[in-house]
């Protein structure tokens, strides 16, 4: 409370106030309405003109806070004792003018009923305190016509004021000393509602209105100005009493007017009607000179000189005396407003003055009953009795929450309807955008954004109640199917709002099957669909090495194997410390100098240092398992000897003050917090140095070159189509040995060259190079298991015939690493490049691979990590099998959804992948 000022919620007490302020008896005026865009909100410039001081004024008006609207500014007047009640809000022209120009891009976006809804209900609700606290109401219009809006208000109030009675009577009975017909009626009178009018006709303006000036008729006994106050009066009375707002007995109604007084007030707007012109200019004088600061002092803030006329030197018709007209009566002998008959009946003379101490202790509860506990979330027992005042005040929102309520039932239904016992986030946007376009086609209104709303939440915990498919995409591009759950090893509880849910626990699966051979293609097997790199490139072709490959040759490719570092004592650790004798004072034998140390005697502990074994015996194993002495730890082999001097460093010496041996168990424990391997393929822009974790690829001997037969192909592998199952020869030249060496060393070469020669035609060209062949064959597989060759870059092989030059172009180009797999003419399934078979010649020349894959335009190129291109032992048959995954830093690569064409290019073994050498030394 700002010396008499205050504004609600007061959160006071009555021993907060002061003693001399809180016994005396006050009667309550409050002004509400709306008012012109001129006055700024403020209808307290009214309430100046009767206390004769400023108080309220525009410039108090904050614009940029809402919870401003509706504001209740209040005051108590020690003079008049009178408590002045000043309500701003939204209708007020100048408030919803403010709020419009800063929501101007929200009205744009959202429209004016979505702006406007609430507001007539919260200038409702504000309008029930005051007509719980009042004794006079002052009702404000910026016309001099009464607006027909405020009997839709006054009869909502009317109807809500019976329905919160109790309410309000169990709030009342807390405060001591409330009469009890106080509490009975829940106010403490009918109030009397006075209305002011804040313009007039034109014609009226000024002194026109008080002086009758026409000529040719007869004089009137009222002037204009009172004529169309009295005819405001009837008009407001029928008006009234049509729609049942005032009765008989006024302890009955919302309020009441009076019989037989003046209650209706229009402003002609003559300057000087309560205010001293001459004041008021002087002191707009001082105040654009700066002397403002010369009156922080006073009482009105602003003013130097009373601007406010003496009540004795006011004009006779000014509102200030309107009003003091009936602050008398009501101080005097109170109102008695029934009609009638019921003039003097007892139950319709309620009257009560209440003290200051006791009209703050019941303005201050009734306010948080009216604004808190009737509108909380908590819900109270007459809350609904408060939503009716809502429904009846905001029509517009009532029409649009029924509307929503209509349709959302409808749109749940197209959410809810087809749907999978599970599905991912996507299938869940999917629907909920399919619902959200049913409701928008029939939702109108401002509540259509609130149930939108709804309408998604509703549709997010459908999906969540159990019906959440796992997110994780295998690296085929295929979701699992399961329910969410987690992995082995991990918290399978989660926390959703306030509850806790367990979660199966099981491995992925996307519930797709693939038909797949084994590293050297001898045999097919199903394989599930990977979700880990490791299982895709290297689990599965292990586990069918048991049954088939294991016993072949195979050739290690670059991965990570860590140096292991035993420390293991091999005696026990005997210190020594010998501690230094202090020298006599005629000891001449003494040579040293005094500050040297005798040296300290240490055995330590034997360190042994081991490379990785494949294989490890179970005795060795049993013998570790029991080893109570210190843990292996695997550590990087660049570490091992800067870890070996630390420990050596910080070993605990007994008797002096060396190191803790708890540092030397730390260092004991270390784990290297370097990248030790790769967690992706190695590519082209890899680390140098880091090596995978595992190897992607594979590269087994199947045998003797005489394994392959070039007129039966590869028919004995599963899978083959029956035209593509041949490897291609390739001539290579043997240019750098003479045919006197080939014929000592390689008669076998000779012989062949022989038997070419003689079955060379009359019109062949003379071909006098002496070459030996190669066979290769470019592998393709589909995920249904089929395998075929090729012919050229982009053609599956058809038969073995006509393809003499097919190789020497294939390996001089880029292959691409997906095609359209010839088992199915339409849809035909994506083929991947699998496999590189190649049968290496008994000839003194090396074969070399040297694969580098790019899988998609512009990405990475993946590379075996190999420093130079390998050599193929001769006279033997290899079988390179490639990733079936490729994974590199920025995650797996997926395989197209349909075959590659050459608006849609995909990845390519890249040209060079198979060469010759002829530097060929049989060591």
């Amino acid at each position: 409370m700002d010396g008499n000022k205050f504004s609600f919620p007061l959160k006071l007490t009555p021993e907060s106030l002061e003693t001399h302020l809180k016994n005396r008896q006050c009667l309550v005026v409050s002004f509400f309405g709306k008012t012109p865009y001129t006055l700024r909100s403020n209808k307290g410039a009214f309430i100046d003109e009767v206390i004769g001081r400023s108080v309220f004024g525009p410039c108090e008006f904050i614009t940029n806070d809402d919870s401003v609207e509706p504001l209740i500014e209040g005051y108590f007047c020690p003079e008049r004792d009178c408590v002045f009640l000043h309500m701003r809000s939204w209708m007020d022209t100048f408030s919803l003018a403010e709020k419009c120009r800063q929501a101007d891009e929200y009205l744009q976006h959202k429209g004016i009923l979505a702006f406007w809804s609430s507001r007539r209900y919260e200038h409702a609700r504000a309008a029930l305190v005051l007509f719980h606290l009042s004794h006079i109401l002052v009702c404000c219009s910026p016309g001099h016509t009464f607006d027909i809006s405020y009997v839709h208000l006054f009869k909502s109030l009317d109807n809500l004021r019976n329905k919160i009675q109790p309410a309000v009577a169990e709030v009342l009975k807390t405060v001591p000393g409330i009469p009890k017909d106080w509490i009975t009626h829940g106010r403490p009178c009918p109030p009397r509602v006075l209305f002011l009018f804040l313009s007039c006709p034109t014609a009226l303006r000024g002194a026109r209105g008080s002086r009758d000036e026409r000529r040719d008729a007869k004089p009137h006994k009222h002037p204009p100005i009172k004529r169309l106050e009295y005819s405001l009066e009837d008009q407001i009375y029928r008006i009234l009493r049509k729609a049942r707002i005032i009765t008989n007995v006024a302890a009955n109604s919302l309020f009441a007017v009076p019989s037989n007084q003046e209650f209706v007030y229009v402003e002609t707007g003559t300057a000087g009607t309560a205010m001293d012109t001459q004041a008021t200019l002087i002191n707009n004088c001082f105040s654009l000179m700066g002397a403002q600061d010369m009156a922080e002092g006073a009482y009105d803030r602003g003013p130097f000189y009373s601007q406010f006329l003496t009540e004795e030197n006011r004009d006779t018709r000014c509102f200030s005396n309107f009003l003091r007209e009936h602050i008398n009566v009501g101080f005097e002998r109170g109102f008695s407003d029934n009609i009638s008959k019921h003039v003097g009946h007892s139950g319709g003379n309620q009257w009560e003055v209440p003290t200051l101490g006791d009209w703050v202790e019941v303005a201050d509860k009734l306010f948080d009953l009216f604004t808190e506990e009737l509108t909380s979330e908590e819900g109270h027992k007459h809350s609904e009795a408060m939503m009716t005042l809502r429904d009846d005040m905001e029509t517009e929102i009532m029409f649009s929450e029924l509307r929503c309520k209509k349709i959302l039932p409808t749109a749940i239904s197209a959410y809810t309807d087809g749907l999978p016992p599970h599905y991912t986030a996507e299938y869940h946007n999917a629907k909920l955008l399919a619902a959200m376009s049913m409701y928008s086609m029939q939702a109108r209104g401002p509540a259509s954004e609130k149930f939108a709303e709804v309408l998604a939440a509703e549709c997010t915990n459908y999906w969540q109640s159990g019906r959440q498919m796992c997110e994780e995409i295998s690296l085929t591009g295929n979701h699992c199917t399961a329910r969410r759950h987690t992995l082995p090893g991990q918290d399978n509880m989660l926390e959703v709002g306030n509850t806790k849910k367990i979660l199966p626990t099981m491995q992925h699966s996307s519930g797709v099957q693939y038909i797949a051979a084994c590293n050297c293609g001898r045999r097919q097997a199903n394989r599930e669909d990977p979700f880990k790199l490791v299982d895709a490139n290297c689990n599965f072709y292990q586990q069918l090495e048991e049954e088939c490959c294991k016993d072949l040759e195979h050739v290690p490719f670059p991965e990570y194997s860590p140096a292991k570092v035993n420390l293991v004592p091999t005696e026990k650790i005997v210190v020594e410390v010998v501690e230094k004798k202090e020298p006599e004072e005629n000891d001449d034998e003494i040579t040293k100098d005094e500050n040297e140390v005798i040296p300290e005697v240490i055995i330590v502990p034997e360190v042994k240092i081991e490379e990785p074994k494949e294989e490890v015996d179970n005795d060795e194993k049993k013998v570790e398992e029991k080893d109570p002495l210190p843990d292996r730890v695997d550590t990087p082999a660049e570490d091992e000897t800067e870890i070996i001097l630390e420990v050596l460093e910080n070993l605990h010496i007994e008797g002096s003050a060396g190191k803790s041996p708890s540092k030397v168990a730390s260092l004991l424990a270390r784990t290297s917090s370097q990248v030790e391997f790769l967690a992706h393929m190695k590519t082209l822009s890899s680390p140098p140095g880091l090596k995978p974790e595992f190897s992607s690829w594979s590269l087994v001997m199947i045998g003797s070159s005489h394994l392959y037969s070039h007129s039966s192909g590869l028919g004995s592998q599963p899978g083959f189509m029956s035209s593509s199952k041949f490897l291609l020869p390739w001539e290579v030249p043997l240019t750098k040995l003479s045919t006197t060496e080939l014929n000592e060393k390689w008669p076998n070469i000779m012989e062949n060259a022989a038997k070419r020669a003689s079955l060379r035609g009359p019109e062949e060209p003379v071909d006098n190079r002496i070459t030996v062949k190669v066979f290769i064959g470019y592998e393709y597989e589909c995920p249904r298991g089929h395998r075929f060759m090729v012919s050229a870059p982009d053609k599956p092989m058809k038969s073995s015939s006509t393809m003499r030059e097919a190789a020497n172009k294939l390996v001089v180009c880029d292959l691409p690493l997906y095609m359209a797999c010839p088992c199915r003419i339409t849809k035909p399934p994506v083929a991947q490049l699998t496999r590189l078979h190649v049968v290496t010649p008994k000839a003194p020349v090396w074969v070399t691979i040297n694969p580098q894959i790019q899988p998609s335009p512009g990405g990475p190129i993946f590379v075996t990590g190999w420093d130079s291109p390998h050599r193929l032992s001769i006279n033997s048959y290899w079988v390179l099998r490639l990733p079936y995954v490729y994974c590199g830093e920025g995650g797996a690569h997926l395989p197209p959804v349909i075959p590659p064409t050459a608006d849609i290019p995909s990845g390519n073994l890249l040209k060079g992948s198979v060469s010759f050498d002829e530097d060929f030394s049989e060591g």
